[in-house]
């Protein structure tokens, strides 16, 4: 009997994805539930990878009572309203769209799953929080857990030493991590080489560093930006070198 065919999985599916969206709502039943249920059908889930990140990812986003052996929901119904694109202002009567809700969980948890190591899950449990103290919008959340999902774990040990040492100076040599952290907003062409952006310092401070408190720089590079008039002394400029 194929997967997609059994009536068993067909009736299981349905509580398990209602358990994980309330995983990111306020309900902290479904938290223990849901990781209940994770470890009791390992078949619902890739590998045992999966299941240790989204542990680590919501014991580092909530709190545990040793006592009453239960997860706290510290964050009251913070998370599913930002999930769900709810509105700040209680008296406009919006209580969010249910559709984007899902959809948001289900991006949170194709994060976890595709996360190659257990610190990606912890990256993504620090931005969360920083979401949930108003540090971060819930649009620059999800770049910035962009960004840890394109790089390796060896490109964020790079990323880390190095705009820890450079700041907002200019990197003037042709490094191999140049292309691949420009590819998501990390670097930025400025006059006489590149400079890391702001989304660089707030994935540094709000993702990767969020216990340190890591300052922001107050001023930050300006980019380089190549309009149509400077398109022809660029041109020339290529040509002399060519003849020289």
């Amino acid at each position: 009997m194929s997967f997609l065919k059994s009536e068993t999985i067909k009736n299981e599916i349905n509580p398990f994805t209602e358990n994980a969206i309330g995983v990111f709502m306020k309900d902290p039943v479904s938290i223990v539930k849901f990781l209940e249920e994770i470890k009791s059908f390992p078949s619902r889930i890739r590998d045992a990878i999966y299941w240790e990140n989204f542990t680590t990812y919501i014991f580092r986003v909530y709190d545990y009572d040793e006592e009453k052996s239960m997860l706290v929901d510290k964050y009251k119904k913070k998370l599913s309203e930002m999930l769900a694109e709810n509105t700040p202002n209680e008296d406009s009567d919006y209580t969010g769209n249910t559709n984007r809700l899902r959809e948001n969980v289900k991006r949170l948890i194709k994060l976890l799953a595709d996360a190659e190591t257990t610190p990606k899950a912890v990256y993504y449990a620090n931005l969360t929080r920083a979401a949930l103290n108003d540090l971060i919008t819930r649009d620059k959340f999800f770049k910035l857990c962009k960004c840890v999902s394109e790089l390796t774990e060896e490109d964020i040990c790079l990323f880390i030493n190095n705009i820890t040492r450079t700041q907002t100076a200019t990197i003037k040599d042709d490094l191999d991590f140049i292309d691949d952290f420009r590819s998501v907003g990390l670097l930025k062409e400025v006059s006489d080489g590149f400079s890391y952006t702001s989304r660089a310092f707030e994935l540094l401070k709000y993702g990767l560093k969020y216990e340190d408190n890591i300052k922001i720089p107050a001023e930050i590079q300006e980019r380089v930006m190549v309009g149509p008039g400077m398109l022809g002394s660029i041109e020339d400029e290529v040509l002399t070198v060519k003849r020289s």
